[in-house]
């Protein structure tokens, strides 16, 4: 089967992924799931090691306290596996367009 051949300047028609090409990209997508998954454990764990409430208020309100080191601590995780989510949605969807993002 023959390629159709761009006209002069023109881009080459994108090639839809084969079903093979598909399957190793989504294997591929292993090693950062796995890595999303380790990191929403942590920041699961750390939620619930330090927000603890130190009193309850009225209407339900709680009073939580927090060094520096824990809320700098909680903000990385927390940013850390929003951003490792983004990636592997980003990563998810590329595959079906035979891309591939790092």
């Amino acid at each position: 089967m023959t390629r159709p051949i761009p006209a002069a300047g023109g881009a080459m028609p994108k090639q839809q992924p084969t079903e093979t090409e598909i399957i190793s990209a989504f294997r591929n997508l292993e090693h950062e799931i796995c890595c999303l998954n380790h990191m929403a454990d942590i920041l699961g764990d750390l939620l619930d090691d330090q927000l603890v409430p130190m009193e309850t208020r009225g209407n339900d309100a709680l009073m939580i306290m927090l060094t520096k080191h824990q809320l700098e601590t909680l903000s990385f995780a927390w940013n850390d596996v929003s951003f490792r989510a983004q990636r592997v949605r980003d990563a998810f969807y590329a595959v079906g367009e035979g891309e591939t993002i790092r």
